[in-house]
């Protein structure tokens, strides 16, 4: 059967917490080896058993996969009372949802999507949808060893950006900021809608910084 709008959703690795969304368009995608998203996969490994580290993530061999949805969700109580947030740092700009029963990384949010947009972990958090792109393009592989990042930059089709922060003019990074940064449509939000940020309003934002 094949999947319908209805049926876009992230679901943790339990299936206990379940965040319904409005859009199912994938936005953007990339594959992203920053030390910050190292440093959530890991956090998230370390919940449990079950949340093994992907090895092509742990020995460089790929980043992680970040898939990028419109910021209109729809969550029942009993997911909401499953989720809660936090940053790596006390003056970190990514807040990261996780869900308390198994420890997914179900989604996050950083300024520069300017309330538009949440980023996805596809290699913690359960996506479904019928959307599917390519990842896009590479990015942060000056967090990468120097042999692992010359082999990824040697074997991927998408562009592969060293630094972003070096680079913010290169087509693909504009496209990317264009992508994340596009107004929600009104067309696509459900009854009883919500954002990630109306999500964590008045909630506590730990600081996990274990790695």
């Amino acid at each position: 059967m094949a999947i319908t709008e209805a049926e876009a959703f992230l679901e943790c690795r339990c299936g206990a917490c379940r965040i319904i969304l409005c859009d199912p368009t994938v936005r953007a995608r990339t594959e992203c080896l920053c030390r910050d998203c190292r440093k959530r996969s890991v956090n998230f490994a370390m919940r449990r058993a079950d949340n093994a580290l992907a090895a092509a993530i742990l020995n460089y061999e790929r980043g992680v996969d970040l898939l990028y949805f419109a910021n209109a969700l729809v969550v029942d109580q009993a997911s909401r009372d499953r989720l809660e947030f936090s940053k790596l740092a006390s003056n970190a700009a990514n807040i990261t949802a996780m869900s308390t029963c198994c420890g997914t990384l179900m989604c996050g949010i950083h300024p520069m999507f300017e309330g538009n947009t949440i980023s996805v972990n596809a290699d913690s958090c359960c996506v479904t949808t019928a959307a599917r792109i390519d990842t896009q393009i590479v990015v942060f592989t000056c967090d990468a060893p120097e042999a692992a990042a010359k082999a990824i930059e040697a074997e991927r089709a998408a562009p592969v950006i060293s630094n972003v922060f070096e680079a913010l003019e290169h087509p693909a990074i504009m496209a990317f900021v264009d992508a994340i940064r596009a107004p929600i449509r009104d067309a696509v939000r459900s009854p009883g809608a919500t954002s990630f940020e109306e999500l964590c309003a008045g909630r506590t934002i730990r600081v996990d910084s274990r790695n």
